[in-house]
C-alpha cells in the first residue's frame, strides 16, 4: 500500500508539472504538492506497533531510525535547493532569463520544514520511550 501511494504521488507531482502556470509556477506547484503528499502519507500510514487511534500531531514515523533517515534526506534536499538558489541568484545578475528562483526557495523552505518535522518526531519518540521506562521503573519500586 505504501509503494502504491508513493508511486501515485510521484505520478501526480509530475502530472502537475505539465500544467501551464507561467514561468516558475510549475516548480512551486510541484514542491507544494509534494509537501502536502508527504504530510498526508505520514498521517495515513502507521507502524505495526501503532493502534488506530489518532496519531499525535508531531508524529511522522513509527520508529526513530526512519525519522532520522527521512529527516536527513529532506535536509539534503533543502541544502541543495538553497545552494541552487544562491547560485542562480548570483547568475541572474548576468542573465535575466532565470525564472526558477522562487521555486528553489519554496522547495528549500518546505524541505527544511519536513526535515525539522522528521527529526522532531524521532526526538519525541525517544523522549516518550524514556518517560515510559522511567514511569515503569518508578511504579515497580
Amino acid at each position: 500500500m505504501k509503494l502504491a501511494y508513493f508511486l501515485a504521488s510521484c505520478a501526480l507531482v509530475y502530472l502537475v508539472a505539465a500544467i501551464p502556470v507561467g514561468p516558475g509556477g510549475g516548480g512551486i506547484l510541484r514542491s507544494t504538492l509534494a509537501f502536502v503528499l508527504v504530510i498526508l502519507g505520514a498521517r495515513a500510514f502507521r507502524g505495526p506497533d501503532e493502534d488506530n487511534s489518532p496519531r499525535a500531531w508531531w508524529r511522522m514515523t513509527a520508529r526513530v531510525p526512519a525519522g532520522l533517515v527521512l529527516g536527513a534526506l529532506c535536509a539534503f534536499v533543502a541544502i541543495f535547493s538553497a545552494v541552487g538558489y544562491v547560485g542562480l541568484t548570483a547568475s541572474t545578475l548576468a542573465h535575466k532569463d532565470v525564472v526558477d528562483l522562487p521555486a528553489l526557495l519554496i522547495n528549500a523552505v518546505l524541505a527544511a520544514i519536513l526535515s525539522y518535522l522528521y527529526f522532531g518526531s524521532s526526538r519525541r519518540i525517544v523522549l516518550q520511550r524514556r518517560a515510559e521506562i522511567l514511569a515503569a521503573a518508578m511504579k515497580g519500586r
